[in-house]
């Protein structure tokens, strides 16, 4: 079942798994898992105890009994069903892993995604685990199932990152408050008078005392000037 998995150019660019992210997965699977048959306990502890004294209320299969054996194909259905036609299980999309397959055709087979949830998890659960503990070293993060199946466990979708530059707040533009402009009266200078006014009527100087720097003057109604020459 084996196949080079550097040569596969259509994962030339994935990421795999490590052993801490699966595991976390894991965990979120077996918590989902257990409350989902925790009805079938319930049942089955009714049932077993209208079958105590019969085959079926003893041991079955080794020392496994109808309740174990039960528990374990809901397990085990669960996992199965959920890779084969999903490609992942709830607590791997959670954390954005799926399962791939390195063969030809790139898609997980019933087969081998059966012969891994059963025969590999088996053989990687032995031997304190060290199946599963290899994930932590293997250079493709791969557990003894993932080995005997031709699998790896990557992360899904790619979620591209732009950096953000946020613009600076915009300041509101307005009038300059009284008394900071140049020349305001506030701070002791009077604002130049169109025509050059040197003085102001105010401060007790007429119209007439009113001084030009240009070509035209104001003049006194009464007053005589270049003006009757026109």
């Amino acid at each position: 079942m084996q196949n080079n998995y550097d040569n596969r150019g259509a994962y030339a660019d994935v990421t795999y798994a490590g052993f801490w992210v699966r595991l976390a997965a894991y965990l979120i699977d077996s918590v989902i898992v257990f409350f989902m048959l925790l009805v079938v306990r319930l049942i089955l502890s009714g049932a077993i105890s209208a079958l105590s004294g019969t085959v079926l209320g003893g041991n079955i299969l080794f020392d496994y009994t109808l309740k174990d054996i039960v528990l374990y194909l809901g397990q085990v259905l669960y996992f199965i069903l959920c890779t084969r036609y999903t490609g992942t299980t709830p607590g791997k999309r959670a954390l954005n892993l799926r399962v791939i397959s390195v063969d030809e055709s790139g898609e997980l087979d019933l087969l081998n995604v059966v012969y891994r949830e059963t025969v590999g998890r088996f053989l990687s659960g032995i031997f304190v685990c060290i199946g599963y503990l290899i994930i932590g070293v293997d250079r493709e993060k791969r557990g003894f199932h993932d080995m005997l199946c031709d699998t790896r466990v990557v992360y899904g979708k790619r979620v591209k990152v732009y950096p953000a530059y946020p613009y600076p707040p915009m300041q509101p533009v307005g009038a300059p408050p009284m008394g900071t402009m140049p020349g305001s009266p506030e701070n002791g200078a009077g604002v130049p008078p169109m025509g050059g006014r040197a003085e102001d009527p105010e401060n007790g100087a007429g119209l007439s005392s009113m001084t030009h720097n240009g070509p035209y003057r104001m003049v006194q109604p009464n007053e005589k000037g270049d003006s009757d020459n026109l």
